[in-house]
């Protein structure tokens, strides 16, 4: 423990622990406003928290907050969108054997994770924490998906597609009905009620259903290597960063069992966070150059082994937690 940090006697919102939990002090930088912000982790269930949360967050989610954006459909369009929507159709797993070695090879990072989830374009999938849904829903809308349903408390306003996806601008809790897959795409760490929005989860899921949060974590190389210069701290916009042991303790309470994680770490960790190390915000400008680009090549390839290891090891520094109703094997 450094000197600058100390023991709080702050509770634990996940486990309710208040005894050796240790205070970190951050700073807003993905703007680059500075804004001092005190964190503290755990003794024991690890999770790190916000201590307080700030009274006012619409600084820190202006209108051009990069999941808010106005998302340009044309991309589908044409011979490249057709090209598109095949491509996205091999990385949805089915029951063919070559369409799941398709899905094995190419599935990004938000579709490889129903590989192993029962799913046809049948299934209700719900995705919270969605922003403007290009980069999950909009795609499996496109390939023929029909029961699809965004929400995003943030939004402004909602928006529906040309080609019928719906973003509610909504929370959980507003959601009616019965959903097969609910997702949170690195939107679960955003949230100040972790516990009740698994609890309504849980109600939402259907009797198969299986929810995936998909979230940075705690402990892991990046943190334990960065501290408050870990890019996934990303304060004040990520209350809660969860450990296995906090995802547990959540999904104990809420109904749900916890029976697969799978680390998905990337060079995101250190790349942006060696920026932060220099005191440079996520959206200052890089150096221009040839021999900078060069340098970054090269460091991304090394990069990118390390975190392959870290994510065989589970010290990735993010993962995807995949819960269904307690007592349900299916």
């Amino acid at each position: 423990m450094s000197s600058n940090n100390k023991i709080t006697t702050h509770t634990c919102k996940i486990c309710k622990n208040d005894k050796g939990n240790i205070q970190y002090l951050a700073k807003e930088m993905m703007f680059g406003f500075k804004d001092e912000f005190i964190y503290f982790e755990c003794k024991e269930c690890h999770c790190l928290q916000i201590e307080e949360f700030p009274n006012d967050m619409s600084k820190y989610y202006p209108d051009d907050y990069y999941s808010f954006s106005e998302y340009n459909p044309e991309k589908f369009n044409g011979l490249a969108g057709y090209i598109r929507k095949k491509q996205y159709s091999w990385e949805i797993p089915d029951g063919k054997s070559y369409k799941r070695t398709l899905a094995f090879l190419f599935a990004g990072k938000h579709f490889r994770l129903i590989n192993g989830v029962s799913v046809n374009k049948e299934t209700k999938i719900l995705d919270i924490g969605c922003g403007n849904g290009s980069l999950f829903l909009y795609p499996l809308a496109e390939i023929g998906f029909k029961n699809l349903l965004g929400s995003d408390p943030f939004l402004k306003v909602p928006r529906i597609y040309p080609n019928g996806l719906h973003i509610k601008n909504s929370q959980v809790f507003d959601i009616l009905g019965k959903w097969d897959i609910i997702t949170y795409h690195h939107s679960f760490e955003h949230i100040e009620n972790p516990l009740q929005n698994l609890k309504k989860v849980s109600e939402l899921l259907s009797e198969n259903g299986v929810c995936i949060l998909r979230v940075p974590t705690v402990p892991s190389y990046a943190w334990e290597h960065y501290r408050t210069n870990w890019v996934q701290l990303d304060a004040p916009r990520h209350f809660f960063l969860h450990s296995k042991r906090s995802m547990e303790i959540l999904a104990k309470k809420s109904g749900l069992e916890l029976f697969k994680t799978v680390y998905d770490s990337t060079t995101f960790q250190f790349i942006e966070s060696e920026r932060y190390v220099n005191n440079i915000s996520f959206l200052s400008p890089e150096p221009k150059g040839v021999i900078n680009c060069v340098k970054k090549k090269i460091k991304k390839y090394q990069y990118k082994k390390f975190a392959k290891k870290l994510n065989n090891e589970g010290k990735g520094d993010q993962a995807a937690f995949y819960f269904r109703k307690r007592g349900n094997r299916n």
